[in-house]
């Protein structure tokens, strides 16, 4: 049995840790947009990485979130929570450039990188 719920955890850990991310991404997006509406700064990255650790989420590197959130801030518009956490969660898939146009390998069968414009 433990072996079994192993190997599904292993299965669906993409899954899991988006489902995960969800509502701190919505909360994340949330809050920028009441800071806009107050005409604050924004949260930044040292608000949202202690939210994503304490959840259990590893955070494989920060290039792409903080990308999208400098572009979102440049851009004066909220960010996507479910950008935000495809950015987490497939980080390192995105910084590499041969998976342009490719999924995700889990079941959820998400782009890796997304065409804006």
């Amino acid at each position: 049995m433990r072996n079994t719920v192993r190997s599904l955890n292993s299965r669906y850990a993409c899954l899991i840790a988006q489902a995960t991310l969800e509502p701190i991404a919505e909360d994340f997006a949330e809050r920028w947009e009441l800071a806009m509406d107050r005409r604050e700064p924004p949260p930044g990255l040292p608000e949202l990485f202690p939210a994503v650790i304490a959840a259990g989420v590893p955070i494989l590197s920060h290039r792409p979130i903080a990308a999208y959130l400098t572009q979102c801030l440049r851009d004066g518009r909220v960010p996507d929570p479910d950008r935000m956490v495809q950015a987490i969660v497939h980080a390192l898939a995105e910084l590499d450039p041969r998976n342009m146009d490719k999924t995700c390998r889990c079941p959820a069968r998400r782009p890796l990188i997304e065409r804006f414009g």
